[in-house]
């Protein structure tokens, strides 16, 4: 039997005299690896000494088997009620079970629906709907309250949050309490996870980037096809790479995630047949346990999926993981990189490692966490210098950074080059927080965000291209006097008369970033440049040269999605 780790029974502490205070609901919130299944079976074994009755809803029938074995490993007895696994069984006070199979048992007003539970705790419990009335768990969770008022609500998740960020737990929320507080962070600082490493190979890259994303939050299905059924070939070159890393690296086993059915078989016909296998939605159970079992073994190297192995699967040796599929929840992409951080002593697993050919760590680079930032850091294109100097923190970034890169006082920089503000109004007062300019959401308010393309300095035009012509523009300097920043601003109007901002911004504070700035602005700006080039290093004779640089009066740019980019300037009409 799994000894409890000392932080796990912090945790359990701290969920007992919650769950006594009063009748709110808590959240443990445990990190994806932090053994949330043995702690929760060691909450449901004293519910059993105690003679209490209580039920345990877990999402999907893997996970109902997983949390089950967990319990009767600690010496538990329960039933398990649920459709897909051909058991409905109420003689046991501990009942683990599906939502959809209890909700049916209520409305037909069967055994389970006259039960008086005293406790009922939800798995994975992000996935509670709680602004939606009639959705399924709201449902389950108003009748038994209404059995039984005084029953106690004990959710346990890995992410605190829905979707983009929608916290789950204040005022507002369904939880009003969270405890725990055990993040993927201090579980590998303290020893408990491996910590990952990331590669980003550009040139290998699925370009999901114009795919839509639905009102319902989700990919438009039938744009992801496309995308792939066009990138046959550079699937073949992604698996090709996958077999050359694993083999290579003499790496242990890999989760690779397609991103349709067709798709994951073009993956698994690119794989060694042999060490390859794969699970779908529709994978039998006991095939399913027969593939996860080679797995662990070491049988199979390569197990190709499209979500099914995001909650709920446990196999500590695998050391890697492949995204050939986009996800538009960050949720998703942080349970699936815990698939690959677990310790895996048997193997003697020395490091976990991150395959990106999806875009998926650019499409969330804004989610304010160590991991990811490392992991945005490690994109970096290694063949473009550091050039802008971020006021806030003194981090240099990429000419292309949205958000500073930097860390102040352990937690992400707030600063941003670009962005855009949330104009909704609460309360009569309009919001205004800063956001990354492809959020859908202000992290302040919680707010839908427009378009990401409708706030741009420009309006989009439909050609990647255009010129403009610049009305206006200033020239400042902000930051200290040996950590300065060359702010540009250009007023400008295109053909069609709409008026917006573009922005340049150089740091020379090294001689790569003196350098840049040299080719970029100065020798264009200035006819006399080769007299500033040896004092680009000096506040206040960069300050004496602003006075004299000269103003273009068209410029060239392109709009790609991701701002707008100065490709060309003209100093004449």
């Amino acid at each position: 039997m799994k000894t409890l780790r000392p932080y796990q029974q912090e945790a359990i502490k701290e969920c007992w005299e919650s769950l006594n205070k009063n009748n709110h609901p808590v959240l443990l919130m445990a990190s994806v690896g932090a053994g949330k299944s043995l702690m929760i079976a060691h909450i449901l074994l004293k519910m059993q000494l105690a003679d209490k009755r209580t039920l345990c809803l877990v999402n999907n029938s893997e996970l109902i088997r997983n949390n089950h074995a967990a319990y009767v490993e600690v010496g538990g007895k329960a039933s398990i009620y649920c459709a897909s696994l051909g058991i409905k069984d109420v003689s046991s006070n501990i009942i683990f079970g599906s939502p959809q199979s209890v909700l049916n048992g209520i409305n037909r007003n069967e055994s389970i629906a006259d039960i008086k539970f005293n406790l009922i705790i939800v798995d994975e419990a992000h996935t509670i709907n709680f602004n939606n009335e009639k959705s399924c768990f709201v449902r389950i969770l108003r009748h038994y309250k209404h059995q039984y008022p005084d029953m106690r609500l004990l959710g346990a998740t890995g992410t605190n949050f829905r979707f983009k960020g929608t916290p789950i737990v204040g005022g507002n929320a369904l939880f009003k309490t969270q405890i725990g507080n055990i993040t993927t962070e201090w579980l590998i600082e303290n020893n408990y996870l491996i910590k990952p490493e990331f590669e980003v190979d550009k040139n290998l890259l699925l370009d999901f980037s114009k795919v839509k994303i639905k009102s319902n939050g989700m990919f438009d299905q039938k744009q992801l096809e496309d995308v792939v059924s066009k990138s046959s070939r550079l699937t073949e070159l992604i698996c090709k790479q996958i077999i050359h890393i694993m083999e290579s690296q003499n790496r242990f086993g890999i989760f690779i995630f397609a991103t349709t059915k067709k798709h994951a078989y073009e993956i698994l016909g690119h794989l060694p047949p042999d060490e390859s296998a794969i699970i779908l939605g529709e994978t039998l159970p006991e095939d399913r346990t027969r593939i996860l079992n080679n797995a662990r073994s070491g049988f199979i190297k390569y197990l190709v999926n499209i979500a099914i192995i995001s909650v709920g699967v446990d196999v500590p040796a695998f050391d890697t993981l492949a995204y050939l599929r986009p996800t538009e929840s960050l949720v998703l992409l942080i349970q699936t990189m815990g698939r690959v951080l677990r310790l895996s002593p048997l193997t003697g697993k020395y490091g976990s490692l991150v395959l990106d050919f999806a875009g998926n760590i650019e499409r969330h680079q804004d989610w304010d966490n160590p991991i990811l930032l490392e992991a945005i850091k490690k994109g970096l294109d290694k063949d473009k210098p550091l050039v802008i100097l971020c006021p806030a923190c003194n981090q240099m970034n990429a000419d292309t950074a949205r958000r500073c890169v930097g860390k102040v006082e352990d937690k992400r920089c707030a600063y941003y080059f670009e962005f855009k503000e949330c104009q909704n109004s609460i309360n009569g007062i309009v919001c205004n927080a800063k956001n990354d300019i492809v959020a859908r959401e202000c992290h302040a308010c919680k707010s839908e965000l427009i378009d990401p393309n409708a706030k741009l300095s420009l309006m989009k035009a439909p050609t990647n291209v255009q010129e403009v012509t610049v009305l206006e523009a200033k020239y400042g300097i902000s930051g200290t006097r040996t950590h300065f920043r060359i702010n540009c601003a250009y007023r400008c109007a295109d053909k069609n008369g709409r008026v917006g901002s573009i922005f340049e911004y150089y740091s020379p504070v090294s001689e790569k970033a003196q350098r840049v700035f040299y080719g970029q602005f100065v020798k264009k700006h200035l006819k006399n440049s080769s007299k500033w080039y040896p004092h680009l290093y000096k506040r206040n004779k960069v300050e004496e040269m602003l006075q004299e640089v000269e103003t273009p009066a068209r410029l060239l740019i392109s709009l790609e999605g991701k701002g707008v980019k100065i490709k060309k300037k003209y100093f004449y009409l």
